[in-house]
């Protein structure tokens, strides 16, 4: 693994910690945990943009939602503090940031010839 890649895992394993300790710290506040996932994807995006990232975030805003909002009508999980749909307001911005950062710390596993 290259010294920037090793950098770009480093960064990414980092914010996605640093954003979930944030969101385990803040969760009783749907509204500040939002703006806590938007500012934070801009945030990253803003410094390392990647044009396929808003791809990847909106299909995981759109993806992983869905299968969260059908888990909760079924009855398989509840939220403590749902918004909508029986699901919390920030949940899709989370989903789409965990989508491009899980999709980006497997990139730098992958070999590329």
């Amino acid at each position: 693994m290259k010294q920037n890649e090793k950098l770009a895992l480093g960064r990414d394993l980092f914010i996605f910690w640093f954003v979930i300790f944030l969101v385990v710290l803040f969760w009783k506040h749907n509204v500040v945990v939002t703006v806590i996932l938007l500012v934070s994807y801009l945030i990253r995006y803003y410094f390392w943009p990647n044009r396929e990232d808003h791809v990847l975030y909106v299909a995981g805003a759109i993806l992983g939602p869905t299968a969260e909002i059908i888990a909760t009508k079924t009855g398989i999980w509840k939220y403590t503090l749902p918004t909508f749909l029986n699901i919390p307001v920030w949940l899709p911005f989370a989903w789409g940031f965990a989508a491009v950062l899980i999709i980006r710390i497997a990139q730098t596993f992958v070999k590329k010839e």
